[in-house]
């Protein structure tokens, strides 16, 4: 098991856990425009590392914003063209409603 955080500006983290073919990252606090290299450098890592199913845990997220957007459908697209999944967790309802509007409900796994 590998894990991993990094941290932010205005208290936002990107941590990294992995476990198998398996890898988690759990958003923590506001992820957006100052967060999000982070948020891609950890799918990449997940990728590189074998990971074929990506989580995305939203438990402690508080905010995200149109850079996190672009940073997911960015993930969903590398993790497909390498055979993976995604799957978002714990997805409360202001981003389940985020998710709603974009239409990408539609794209990814949503998990409670």
């Amino acid at each position: 098991m590998r894990k991993g955080e990094g941290v932010g500006a205005r208290g936002s983290a990107v941590t990294v856990e992995s476990s198998g073919r398996t890898g988690r990252i759990k958003l923590l606090g506001e992820i957006d425009h100052s967060a999000v290299q982070q948020l891609d450098q950890a799918v990449l890592e997940l990728l590189d590392g074998g990971s074929e199913k990506l989580e995305f845990d939203f438990a402690d997220l508080s905010f995200f914003d149109s850079a996190c957007i672009s940073a997911l459908v960015r993930a969903h697209s590398r993790a497909h063209e390498r055979g993976g999944e995604i799957t978002l967790v714990n997805v409360n309802p202001y981003a389940r409603r985020i998710l709603d509007l974009t239409g990408l409900a539609d794209v990814f796994a949503l998990r409670d």
